[in-house]
């Protein structure tokens, strides 16, 4: 099926109809930046590519970049614990993905998958990430399985208190009605999850950084990793898309900036 790219106008009635509070009690809980995911009540507005395993990902991807070493058991259970538990991790496939493969339809982890080093990672750490939430699968974790084909029609990087929900019905001339989605990346939401992230993970010892080398420097060097690793399948799955950035205030008005093409 063709898609149906968002211009600014129609990104802002998206926006604007979409939008969500975000919920203080669950706003450390996440979901792929995929735009498949169903308009539901509880969803996450913590957008971020791979969700939770691509936070594994980009913890490893970032270790292999600057030189510093990770605890592979530790930085699983730390995120684990910053979630508040097994129960809460997401990830997921698709309906067209491998029957019984954990991950299979997750495009950000099969990008990286084809070309490891682009993300700054190997294939055994790919396969350490599969194996791991493979593992909490066998626990009882449930994984998402997204339907449907993937009709994203912008990449809409979101700051502020809300989320947005997705899906989006456009109403076109003469009373047609086009269903279309957004790739969505929480910037506000990911950046104050990765602080928490970066204190758990060193206070647990899970990242021995170099000498001299603190909280802060592993929060900078992470969010450095996190915009490559995202650019980078932005442009694989969102390839020729408008990119746009939502500023979103304390009551919810927003405004909408171009940032270019994907």
């Amino acid at each position: 099926m063709n898609k149906t790219i968002l211009d600014k106008t129609q990104l802002s009635l998206l926006v604007f109809e979409n939008r969500y509070l975000v919920n203080k009690q669950t706003k450390f809980l996440s979901r792929c930046i995929d735009g498949r995911y169903a308009n539901e009540k509880n969803l996450p507005a913590l957008a971020f590519p791979g969700a939770d395993a691509g936070e594994l990902a980009l913890i490893l991807g970032t270790a292999n970049c600057y030189g510093f070493e990770v605890d592979r058991k530790k930085i699983y259970r730390s995120l684990v614990e910053v979630i508040g538990g097994e129960k809460n991790l997401c990830f997921h496939t698709d309906s067209h993905g491998d029957t019984g493969k954990v991950l299979a339809g997750c495009g950000h982890i099969k990008q990286m998958s084809l070309t490891p080093s682009d993300y700054q990672m190997t294939q055994e750490e790919i396969e350490f990430i599969k194996n791991t939430f493979n593992q909490a699968v066998k626990r009882g974790v449930v994984e998402n399985i997204l339907q449907g084909d993937h009709m994203e029609g912008a990449v809409v990087y979101i700051k502020g208190n809300y989320g947005i929900y997705p899906q989006y019905t456009l109403k076109m001339e003469g009373e047609r009605e086009i269903n279309t989605q957004i790739f969505e990346y929480h910037q506000s939401l990911v950046d104050e999850r990765h602080q928490v992230l970066c204190n758990t993970w060193l206070r647990d010892k899970a990242v021995k950084l170099p000498d001299g080398c603190d909280e802060n420097y592993l929060y900078q060097v992470l969010s450095e990793t996190a915009d490559a690793q995202t650019l980078e399948t932005v442009k694989r799955l969102a390839k020729g898309l408008p990119i746009y950035q939502v500023n979103f205030d304390d009551g919810g008005m927003f405004e909408v900036e171009e940032l270019g093409n994907a």
